[in-house]
């Protein structure tokens, strides 16, 4: 299907690694032959994938040398690049398609791109981490290249979700990821002038990522595998609030202009969205006050219950890059319901109350690995908290008409996970 010398990549220039980015959208087949990964493997199936002599490999390689002053030939190669912070931007962005592509066809191992030797994982975490500044040497403005590589680091630690995750990626990956404090910084700045993909606007990296969607992406993995501390950092740098304020933004741009990437001002695609949204839940269980500033406030309430608003997910479901069509809805329903059910989920347990997974839709509503699954144990006082709030909270719900759209959609969430969407 793709007939290409491996050795030619080395020299090719960017447009190259942006018709390789949209073959792999346009074929799901693409990202597995760039992985070297055979044709018939079950998605369910993990093998070590992106080993030597696969054009996967040759993309680290070009990354590799563009940030390489060593030797020679290294040199060499960099002069003959017009452009290294270009091939930098489109590199990481095929890196993140990949990835992204390889999830949306159910392949969820990191193991498909970084192969099952450490040293190799630990190589190509590295080489994509090192694209962007240390905490130390952080730049004022969000250069497209950095985001591009933040896009792409997120993008490959997305694939190792839940209960299947890999110790040693996790190991590998949060020494990588600038603290919560910087990453806040990332996402309050304006973009940088002189965005060389071609979109018009300077807060998309291209027709189908937004500049801040690396950003938070990073973070959520920092919030997923860092524990209370990470949460604690975000809460203290305002993290949360900021995302609301984001979200609120995207869904105003995109209700009255419609999913067009040439005009957002924000900066995040739906799989940013789903990405903040999931962060924003990580941060609830900072502690009661956070639970207050969030969804005790019937405005915040409203941004993100509308992110499933039937406006809202037609949009998601026309959008036609990563995160789009019939799953791009599903994610943006289940984060927002693991959400706006967090209360739900942190009181379940609490002694004298019946079993509320017992009760709505067999526990597929109310998420058992969502992060107030365990609140009654790690924080017993934020969970009585919770319990003496619920009056309230269920007042704002029916305010701004959430319960309705929790109960359409929690329909829909359980025959997805059931198997018979």
């Amino acid at each position: 299907m793709i007939t290409l010398h491996i050795g030619a990549i080395k020299c090719a220039h960017f447009k190259m690694l942006q018709i390789l980015s949209r073959c792999c959208l346009h074929n799901a087949m693409v990202p597995g032959v760039l992985c070297g990964l055979p044709s018939s493997l079950p998605v369910t199936t993990v093998v070590s994938g992106g080993g030597d002599k696969t054009i996967l490999s040759e993309i680290f390689a070009i990354l590799s040398w563009c940030t390489s002053n060593k030797d020679p030939e290294t040199s060499n190669l960099k002069s003959k690049l017009a452009n290294s912070s270009t091939v930098v931007l489109n590199s990481c962005l095929l890196l993140a398609i990949i990835a992204q592509c390889l999830k949306s066809t159910g392949r969820n191992s990191a193991l498909f791109m970084l192969t099952s030797s450490p040293k190799n994982q630990l190589s190509r975490l590295s080489i994509i981490g090192h694209q962007f500044s240390p905490d130390d040497k952080m730049k004022i403005s969000l250069e497209p290249h950095c985001a591009s590589a933040m896009l792409a680091l997120a993008s490959i630690l997305s694939l190792e979700s839940g209960a299947s995750v890999e110790y040693s990626i996790s190991e590998i990956a949060v020494p990588l990821i600038p603290r919560s404090a910087t990453l806040c910084e990332h996402l309050k700045i304006s973009p940088v002038e002189g965005n060389e993909l071609g979109p018009r606007n300077m807060n998309v990296l291209s027709y189908w990522h937004g500049l801040r969607d690396g950003c938070v992406g990073l973070l959520e993995s920092r919030l997923k595998w860092g524990g209370p501390l990470a949460v604690k950092q975000s809460c203290a740098s305002g993290m949360p609030l900021l995302l609301i304020d984001l979200l609120s933004n995207n869904r105003s741009i995109t209700s009255h202009q419609g999913i067009d990437s040439t005009k957002d001002q924000v900066g995040l695609s739906p799989i940013g969205v789903v990405w903040a949204v999931s962060s924003i839940c990580h941060c609830l269980s900072g502690g009661a006050p956070i639970f207050r500033q969030i969804l005790l406030r019937s405005e915040h309430v409203k941004d993100i219950s509308e992110l499933i608003s039937d406006v809202h997910l037609k949009l998601v479901k026309s959008w036609s890059g990563p995160g789009g069509g019939k799953d791009g809805v599903r994610d943006a329903v289940n984060a927002v319901i693991d959400i706006l059910a967090f209360p739900f989920v942190a009181i379940q347990n609490t002694p004298g109350l019946p079993s509320a997974t017992a009760s709505v839709n067999s526990g597929f509503l109310l998420n058992m690995g969502s992060p107030g699954g365990k609140i009654f144990i790690e924080d017993k006082d934020m969970a009585k908290a919770i319990e003496e709030d619920m009056g309230k909270y269920l007042k704002i719900l029916i305010e701004v008409r959430s319960s309705v759209c929790l109960f359409l959609c929690s329909s829909s969430r359980s025959k997805v996970k059931m198997g018979l969407k």
